[in-house]
């Protein structure tokens, strides 16, 4: 992935991802900063029964860069993903409100795919004044900090763009909750956030995404997630932080860069 020489510690958690009640998957987010830049880290992968239909791994870095005061921008994004059909490299790069595709090269193919509709192409005005999702993960944590600094509720867009889908968040800021989590306490920013898909969809998850309602808690300390859930996909869905991460999300959870199945 991205060469990061001489970057602060990481800061992140992993974490269990749980729908319908059964253990569906692990996930790992950390966050790094050096001077300007800051890069967010994430990987997912199925386990048990989940993984026997999906087979997912999925490791992605986005790399910003603080623009004017504390504001952060998109650089770049990276993300290399599989399934039980192929395996995919996908970067990106932001620069003069854009995101364009620097490369997206099919892998490997492990078995040919069902056949489905293609997916809409994202027109070039939906890629504009978008940002990375994890460096607007980023933002998301530097926004939710200033409000409850100010002692403020307060509401904001963030619009995204991963190569194949573009969507936007409409986040709240509902202020400082305390929360539980495998009988730990922990302090926690709570968000209330609605996703809209824009572009890039297919008509059945435009359906099924559309107005999908999230509750997230973040760290105050990483301003990463500690627990997100959402009733929004058939059944319950709740992710929540296990244990912190004090090295990359690739190394925190191993996925591809170890070489696993």
């Amino acid at each position: 992935m991205f060469a990061s020489p001489a970057w602060a510690e990481p800061l992140g958690w992993r974490y269990e991802i749980m729908w319908g009640g059964f253990h569906a998957g692990d996930m790992a987010v950390t966050t790094e900063t050096k001077d300007k830049s800051v890069q967010t880290g994430m990987t997912i992968r199925t386990v048990g029964l989940f993984d026997k239909f999906l087979h997912l791994r999925f490791a992605a870095e986005g790399g910003g860069r603080e623009t004017g005061g504390t504001e952060l921008g998109s650089v770049r994004y990276q993300t290399r993903f599989s399934n039980r059909y192929q395996e995919r490299l996908l970067v990106l790069a932001f620069a003069g409100g854009e995101a364009t595709t620097v490369r997206d090269e099919i892998l490997a193919v492990f078995a040919p795919p069902p056949e489905d509709e293609p997916a809409p192409t994202v027109p070039p005005e939906a890629r504009r004044g978008v940002g990375d999702p994890l460096t607007n993960l980023a933002i998301l944590g530097r926004k939710a900090r200033q409000a409850v600094s100010a002692g403020t509720t307060t509401a904001f867009h963030l619009a995204s763009y991963d190569g194949r889908r573009a969507y936007d968040f409409r986040v709240e800021v509902k202020g400082a909750r305390r929360i539980s989590i495998h009988d730990r306490d922990f302090d926690t920013i709570e968000l209330a956030m609605v996703l809209r898909p824009v572009a890039g969809f297919k008509p059945r998850f435009q359906k099924a995404w559309d107005g999908a309602e999230y509750i997230v808690h973040l760290d105050p300390e990483s301003l990463l997630p500690l627990r997100i859930q959402t009733d929004g996909f058939a059944a319950a869905l709740v992710i929540n932080a296990l244990e912190p991460c004090r090295i990359a999300a690739e190394q925190c959870a191993p996925l591809l860069a170890a070489g696993e199945p």
